[in-house]
């Protein structure tokens, strides 16, 4: 099984029932349970999503091995963590169903997509209506409304410490906070950096901004795209434009379709490149007559007016634009772009934007980092120093003392 070579998580967060879980299935090809019933996920489910990027081979011309991602026609496929969890209901923060578990679980995450039903045919405890009937727009008001409560009621518990902190033993405001929040996985540096934005010098200044210090924190430190889910139901077309209209950006999806183009295709029974706006039927004759309607209808519905599920595209631009992360090749062999065993680009890391050739080699192991010397990126003529800032698809070879 291919594991991910990146700390990074994404967490899937929305009310019950919205079709969080099929998301989490379609990206992770993965068999969790779900059902039209509110907390069909009671127990939080991890698996393995992947980020497309254009892979290096087809531009130069190679025949490549993957190791720890995979290459398909062109197309490298990354993987990367993802995380699904019990749906959260109106006033999860103060433990209202499963909420407490779910917000601790949640909170570990770098990026989350929320994911509503854009056709509004749910409620906001998770039980199924009509298309129609709900407005999405409540829906993200309050998954936000319950995020910030909860980070709130984090610092609101722990103030006594954070003031023991900063009045007695002299600690600074972003080395307290750093300190109470660290559950959060929240970098030290974001908490800095909105300490010195919002002019927060003292502790009485944080208390009186303290809603506005936590918005800024979660907006900073974790990043939410939102996924219009059910693009195929009526009404999701109206409600995307109206959402799109008040400067919310929507991503619109059909993470059953995605499930389901997925699933024939492991089976060979179509070519379906996740991203791509088509698929082929490899064997008809194989399909059963439900299957042969349902490709009709996504080839309508999904395709024809909405030019694919989306899925591929969302997790990309969480990954790649969202968090800023590039992706690279390091190679023993800058000539031959091999491994020590031989083999062509094995690896592909992803790595945050202003990462140098030092730092990858500490994620690659601790004692390359301490030893490297310099390196050679493939197309320069020259060596390059530890210090050197790692582009996009750079392939990157390693040289120690």
């Amino acid at each position: 099984m291919i594991k991910t070579v990146s700390s990074m998580k994404l967490g899937i967060v929305g009310k019950p029932n919205v079709g969080k879980t099929t998301l989490f299935n379609a990206l992770t090809l993965g068999s969790e349970k779900t059902g039209n019933y509110p907390f069909t996920t009671i127990e939080g489910a991890e698996g393995i999503a992947y980020v497309k990027i254009r892979c290096v081979c087809s531009e130069i011309g190679v025949r490549d091995t993957p190791v720890n991602s995979v290459c398909r026609e062109g197309w490298r496929f990354i993987p990367i963590k993802i995380v699904d969890t019990a749906g959260l209901v109106p006033d999860a923060w103060r433990g209202r169903g499963l909420g407490n578990q779910f917000l601790s679980k949640i909170m570990e995450a770098d990026a989350w997509i929320h994911v509503i039903d854009l056709s509004g045919a749910t409620d906001m405890e998770g039980n199924v209506g009509e298309p129609g009937e709900y407005d999405p727009l409540d829906d993200i008001k309050f998954i936000q409304r319950e995020l910030r409560m909860w980070v709130r009621g984090i610092l609101e518990k722990n103030y006594e410490t954070v003031e023991r902190d900063v009045k007695h033993r002299k600690t600074e405001l972003g080395e307290a906070l750093y300190k109470v929040l660290s559950g959060l996985a929240v970098r030290k540096e974001a908490i800095d950096n909105i300490i010195e934005t919002l002019g927060l010098k003292d502790l009485s200044k944080l208390v009186e901004n303290l809603d506005t210090f936590v918005e800024r924190l979660l907006s900073e430190a974790k990043p939410m795209a939102i996924a219009g889910n059910k693009i195929d139901l009526p009404h999701s077309k109206e409600n995307l434009d109206r959402l799109r209209s008040m400067g919310i950006d929507v991503h619109p999806i059909s993470a059953v379709s995605e499930y389901f183009l997925k699933t024939l295709d492991r089976e060979g029974k179509i070519r379906y490149i996740p991203g791509e706006p088509g698929f082929d039927i490899l064997k008809p004759g194989e399909l059963t007559g439900r299957e042969r309607k349902a490709l009709s209808i996504i080839r309508e519905k999904i395709f024809g007016e909405w030019g694919g599920t989306g899925v591929q595209n969302l997790i990309d631009h969480v990954v790649l634009d969202m968090l800023g992360y590039i992706a690279v090749y390091p190679v023993k062999d800058i000539n031959r772009l091999t491994d020590g065993e031989g083999r062509v680009l094995p690896d592909t890391y992803l790595v945050p934007k202003g990462t140098t050739l030092r730092e990858l080699a500490y994620m690659i192991h601790s004692d390359l980092g301490e030893r490297i010397k310099y390196g050679y990126v493939y197309g320069k003529t020259t060596r390059v120093s530890p210090d050197y800032v790692l582009r996009h698809r750079d392939i990157v070879s390693i040289q120690v003392y």
